[in-house]
Order: structure tokens, then sequence, then C-alpha cells
């Protein structure tokens, strides 16, 4: 069970409502007695009160409540390091988790498949990856080439000092010599970390590679920023963590990893902290927890927030299997990782290694494999990030059930293309059954004699093989629908999704709404009235094909992939939905877009004997090249038209 919330005494957070001016705010604070420390912006103006000496913390929150000028004040929690101490001494520099062997009792390839990720993509050297935590050792000789340099605090300012040291806020941001970022606890621009975390962390993100020296870690190349909240005991306020996000959203962060969390409160200030920089396309990687909970049950914040941006990660083990320490969570946490042991990066000098568990070390290496990700794809989105990661991991029986994917990071299939599988472009998906796997379902009265889907043989006849499946006639939102589908569909790139209805001619719906689940997120297209109001219209997951389909026949029902951002996609789940009236509905799936035709002639050219040669022997060996933009299927031989032997199919062509 969670424990008691801790909080700060001596601070609050308060944030105005909507049209609540700061003088105004200033005024209050002046009749309680607070004072603002901090004022985010970018926040909707949520602020940082330090309260009077001896101040009665609950009082006061009430006060500002009762004010009506408030959205929310709360106390300023604390939050912990997800860190398991581990006292194996290893040889230096064993990274299971990049390449299993089977060293150590291991399981070979229960790794994330670091080194064939690597043939692909190995640097992320403009993608900048906060690390906010106990700072980080950016003196470290494995962590120094990859820390992120402040661009306002470098090179040398009017009077010819280097901005780094001058002792000068040159960039304005209210930090001194913020060269690789800044310490919350004591105000400025120092992150070096006190207490060794931090620096384990980023070595699992961004030790630096192919140098030589200590580790290295998912990226060889990377920029890694450092944000100090946690003190050397391993414990922050969110107040701390708040000004860390919003600094790393100020100066251009692509990615947060957030190795730290707390059951015991739930904070408005944070989870709109966590939001803000989901509207600046910031992904924010957290880790699960170390309690062997249920998050589904108990949520661990920021883990247990519910946005598109967050991604929870659970820890593995040598033997892929969930360590047996790793909080999970079918519905709230994504993925699992590599967490126990993990050899890194340490602060206790800049040679220091060591082993730690936790999931604070499997969540570093997602958001390693996401930089990873954003360097090889610049252009895609952080969904279609977390996409590309979640679609791509191994399936474990251990961690079946226990998160979204079911599956441990695999690197090189996230990084790797998706190419189209060959055979038929039409992928039927449902037709006469579900799915393997696929766990059926009705909402709104969808339901007959206690079985959850409808399959007819008649009325109407089925468009496809023996059986179609019916929705009842009932008011309002009503659907059947599948889930955790173990015979995944793939999507690819320029798919149009589909599926087959005959809307009944006496009781046509007002709305028709199918929808597809990648194990993530809901992914929707309507036809017909805007009634149903799930999702965000006018977006992939709600997105409007126009007029209802004519009643009284079979239409197919269309909807091309990259409208629903499910280009590259692994689909588990369908929704089937009307608003009022009946529906039947057939075969449901995929069709890839035809190859283009191929137009160009190949090239061949012979290469032996030389041209104009003059050849003599009973035995002359003639040898070709031959090229061509689509497939070089053989190569034929002809003297005088006719054919010499077989067609040659194999390389050197001879």
């Amino acid at each position: 069970m969670p424990a008691a919330a801790r909080f700060r005494s001596d601070r609050i957070l308060v944030k105005p409502k909507e049209k609540v001016s700061l003088p105004e705010m200033a005024e209050l604070h002046s009749r309680f007695g607070s004072q603002a420390l901090r004022t985010f912006s970018g926040i909707g103006n949520l602020q940082v009160l330090k309260l009077p000496p001896q101040a009665n913390l609950r009082a006061i929150i009430a006060a500002y409540q009762r004010s009506g000028r408030v959205a929310y004040a709360e106390p300023d929690y604390t939050v912990n390091v997800l860190l398991e101490p581990n006292d194996f001494n290893y040889g230096n520099g064993d990274l299971w988790n990049l390449k299993n062997l089977g060293q150590y009792d291991g399981v070979p390839g229960a790794d994330i498949h670091a080194t064939e990720g690597w043939d692909i993509q190995n640097t992320a050297s403009n993608v900048i990856v906060a690390v906010i935590d106990t700072g980080v050792r950016y003196t470290h000789e494995d962590l120094a080439p990859n820390m992120w340099v402040n661009p306002g605090e470098t090179g040398l300012d009017e009077l010819g000092r280097d901005k780094a040291t001058n002792g000068v806020d040159d960039d304005g941001d209210g930090y001194i010599d913020d060269v690789h970022g800044i310490n919350t606890l004591l105000n400025n621009g120092d992150p070096n970390d006190d207490y060794g975390h931090g620096s384990h962390v980023a070595g699992i993100i961004g030790a630096a590679g192919n140098n030589s020296v200590g580790v290295v870690g998912v990226c060889w190349r990377v920029q890694l920023m450092a944000c100090e909240f946690i003190d050397s005991q391993g414990n922050g306020s969110i107040s701390d963590a708040i000004t860390c996000i919003d600094y790393a959203r100020s100066k251009g962060a692509r990615i947060i990893n957030a190795s730290w969390g707390s059951y015991s409160f739930t904070s408005a200030a944070l989870q709109d902290a966590v939001n803000s920089v989901r509207d600046e396309g910031i992904l924010f990687v957290a880790a699960c927890g170390n309690n062997d909970n249920d998050n589904d049950a108990f949520s661990l914040y920021p883990a247990s927030y519910r946005y598109d941006n967050v991604v929870a990660v659970a820890a593995t083990d040598r033997t892929d299997t969930k360590a047996f320490f790793s909080n999970f969570g079918a519905n709230t946490v994504q993925l699992g990782a590599p967490g126990s042991p993990i050899f890194s990066c340490w602060n206790g000098s800049d040679r220091d290694y060591r082993y730690f568990d936790g999931t604070s070390m499997a969540a570093p290496q997602v958001a390693g494999a996401c930089a990873l990700v954003w360097a090889h794809y610049p252009g895609l989105t952080p969904h279609q990030v977390i996409r590309r990661v979640l679609s791509g991991v191994d399936p474990l029986p251990g961690l079946a059930g226990k998160c979204v994917s079911g599956g441990r990071l695999n690197l090189a299939n996230a990084l790797g293309p998706r190419p189209l599988p060959e055979g038929t472009p039409i992928t039927f998906w449902v037709d006469d059954a579900l799915p393997a796997g696929a766990v059926p379902g009705v909402d709104g009265g969808d339901s007959w004699s206690g079985e959850p889907w409808n399959w007819v043989t008649n009325n109407p006849a089925p468009y496809s093989g023996a059986a179609a499946h019916q929705s009842d006639l009932v008011s309002g939102i009503h659907r059947h629908y599948f889930e955790k589908a173990t015979n995944a569909l793939e999507v690819f790139t320029g798919d149009t999704l589909f599926a087959y209805i005959y809307l009944d001619p006496n009781n046509p719906p007002r709305e028709v709404m199918l929808e597809w689940n990648d194990g993530c997120y809901e992914h929707r297209a309507f036809w017909g009235e805007n009634v149903i109001a799930w999702g965000t219209y006018g977006t992939s997951n709600r997105r409007d094909m126009g007029d209802l389909p004519p009643a009284g026949q079979w239409v197919r029902l269309e909807v091309p992939a990259s409208l629903l951002g499910l280009e590259g996609a692994r689909l588990n789940g369908m929704s089937f939905m009307l608003v009022d009236g009946r529906a039947t509905w057939d075969c449901a799936g995929r069709e890839a877009s035809a190859p283009p035709p191929d137009i160009t002639p190949p090239t061949v050219t012979i290469t032996a004997p030389a041209n104009n040669a003059t050849v003599s022997g009973s035995l002359v060996t003639v040898t070709a090249n031959a090229s061509d933009d689509v497939d070089v299927v053989g190569v034929q031989f002809k003297l005088d038209g006719a054919d010499l032997e077989a067609e040659v199919t194999t390389v050197p062509y001879r």
C-alpha cells in the first residue's frame, strides 16, 4: 500500500485561474504572508510560494482555495529515486543489457539487441535528453564528451571573457554559468552530482561510445542535459522537479528521463508540467517503480500520467523475466527494459562505475532508444517514435498482461525498416472469426444471450465467408469490440484500413465509428453525425470521413492509415460502434498500396571476354554484370538468338 504523502513544510504550489492576473495574485500573497519564488508562464502562471515561518500549511492552502482566485493550491510533495542498491562485484564493463551471451547465468539474447541496432544508428548528436535527477558528474571520462552545452553560456562575452566561467547570467535565464544544466537545490548553474544516481542514469543513456574507456550507453553520441533537483539522500520536491521540466522545455530538450516518483500524492501541478511538455512535442520517459505493485491499482507518478507522450518502463533481468522488484501495469506501463543489475557511471570519481538495480536503470535505456529513433527518423512525431519502440518489442511471457506491449525493448526492431510483407496486398484480419488471442467485449447493450458477439449467416447474407457479426438494435451509443489479439495486424506505409458494413435500411444509425488500437492509443474514424465525442475532432483519434454509407447494401469503409497515424503500427484491437440503429459487419483488415509499374529496363554488361576480343578453344566463359531498379531475377545468355544454357540466377552471372 502507498505510504503517507511527504511534503515540504515551507512551500506550496498555487495556480491562478485563467483570468486572474499576477498583480491580483501578489495581493493575495501579501495578505497571507507568502512569497512567490518562481512563476512558470508556460504552465499557466503556476507559482511556487514560500510560506512565512511557523505557518500552518494546511490552513494557508485552504485560504487560497477559498479565495476564488486559484485553480488549485497544494503541498510541495517530495519524490524519491527508484533505485535498488546492488552489491555484485563483477568484472569491468560487463554490459549484458546491451549484448547478452549468457554470462552470469543469463539467457543469450535477453538484451535490447544494441549491437544490431547500432549497425543502423548509434549516434543522436542533435537530440537533447534531459536527465532530471540528482545531477550528473559532467567531468566523468565517459560523460564529459556527451554533455549538453548551453549555447547562451559559451564563447566570449563583450569583455573577452569566457561566458562559461565569467560569473554572469549571459543568456538571462536566471542562472549564472549554466553550461551543462541547473541545480534547483542551490538555485545555481552547477548540476554536479553529489549522489550518483543521475550519473548512473546518464551513462545508460549516453556514456560515450568507441572511446576505449569505461562503458558505452545506448547512444554513442547524444546531448545530456543535467537538471538537479534530488538531494544526496535521494529525495526531491515537486516544485524543483517542475523547475527542471520547465528548464528542459525552454532549452530545447526532446526527451526527459524521470527515474523517480512516488505513490503518496496526486499533484495537479506536476500533471500540468508534464502536459506542458506534451504540448511542445517532448517525450517523457519514466520509471514505473520498485515495489512489485500493479500501477493500474496503485498509481505511481509521474509514470502513471495517461498522456500520449509518457512512456512508463518496467525492469527485466538477465533471464528475460520481470525483475522481482519491478512494478507493472497492463494499462499504465508501456514496456520493459533491462534493469537488474546494470553497470554504468558513478560519481565517486571521473573513472567510477558501479552496478545498480531498479526501474531507474530501465527507463534510460528506453530514453536512449527513443533518441536514436528520432535521430534516424527526424521527421517522426513523439507518438510515432513511441509506436516504433512499442511495436518492435520482443514479446516475453513474463510481461504478458503486465504491460501494454507485453515485451522488452528491442533497439534493432525500433530502428529497423518495416518492409512490406510478401504475397497478397490484402490482409483479412476479421473474417468469420476473431484473430487469435482476441478478447471480445460489448458496451451499450450490444450483446445477445450472454454472447459478446452475434455472428449471423443470413439477413443479410455475409459479404465474405460463412458469417458476419451484427450489432443489436439499441438506442444511443453501442459497440462490440475485441482487444489483446496475439495475431496482430501489421500496418505499413501506404496501407488502407477497411471494414465492410451493411446498414439496416429500416433502422439506420445516426453515426458509424471504427476504432483501431495499437496497444497504446485509440485511433478512430467516423461517418455520419458527430455524436460520439471520443478523442479530439479532426485528429487521428477522431477523423471525420463524411456521410453515412447507403443502407441496404454491403459497402466497404476505407481509411488511409496515414490519416490515423497508423503507418508502421502493430494493431491488437478493433471496435465497431453505432449511434442508434443496427448494422452488420463483415471482413476487416488492411490493403497494401500497389507498387508502381516497373518500366525501367535492366542494364546488362558483358565483362568478359572484352568487347571485340578474339577467343578460341572449345570452352569459353562469358561473364556479365546486371542491375535493375527493382530486382534482377536472372540473366539469360544467348548466341545468335539461341539460349546457350539455362538462365543464371546467382552472382556472378556466367
